[in-house]
């Protein structure tokens, strides 16, 4: 379906969704502060009045994009580190489905909009707000998912494990930007899930 679509005595129709991942695709390729108003309607395919309709101003499309693309994660790569099995298995394989959304194909990695683009822009209070959300939930469902499967550890070392863990999905967006191939991506997250299963003695 086409992002706009004209009928004949009514008036047009856009396509919010397909708009919506245009404007995640845009901001995580170049961040925030170097998108313009042209950028914004030339990815679109939307005029100013009809993106400000829609949207709002430029701060309201950055933060749409931002939880769009968190519901992506969501839907995507969280329910692999839920997913009953081992510990090991669990952490590496949402590295990988992240991955997946890091990536447009083998080589070029648009990387991460929350963790990668954010931080450059954190003075804008609302998205210094989102970052800071991102990042508490990233922690969160590590934890979760590694007290689920070392609940007899320490505190010490469960909190140790969380950080290793959060830090690499972190550390991913960097490195993709920086010329990292999926691959090697993929072997780092192995690596890390692997130090925590050994950190806590578990599988």
């Amino acid at each position: 379906m086409s992002e706009v679509q004209r009928k004949r005595g009514r008036p047009a129709t856009i396509d919010t969704d397909a708009a919506m991942q245009a404007l995640v695709e845009l901001f995580r390729s170049k961040g925030y502060s170097a998108v313009s108003l042209d950028d914004l309607s030339e990815a679109t395919g939307l005029s100013r009045p009809s993106l400000y309709r829609s949207f709002g101003n430029k701060l309201s499309m950055y933060l749409g994009a931002m939880d769009a693309f968190g519901q992506q994660v969501g839907e995507m790569a969280v329910p692999a580190l839920r997913a009953e099995g081992p510990l090991q298995s669990a952490l590496a394989n949402f590295y990988d489905a992240m991955l997946s959304i890091y990536y447009r194909d083998s080589d070029v990695a648009p990387g991460c909009l929350v963790f990668g683009t954010a931080p450059s822009s954190a003075e804008e209070a609302e998205i210094q707000q989102r970052l800071e959300f991102g990042i508490t939930s990233t922690d969160r469902i590590m934890r979760d998912r590694i007290v689920q499967a070392a609940s007899s550890r320490d505190e010490a070392d469960i909190q140790m494990a969380v950080e290793i863990a959060a830090n690499t999905l972190i550390a991913f967006s960097a490195r993709a930007k920086s010329g990292a191939t999926r691959a090697t991506l993929s072997a780092m997250g192995q690596r890390s899930a692997t130090a925590i299963c050994t950190l806590l003695n578990v599988d």
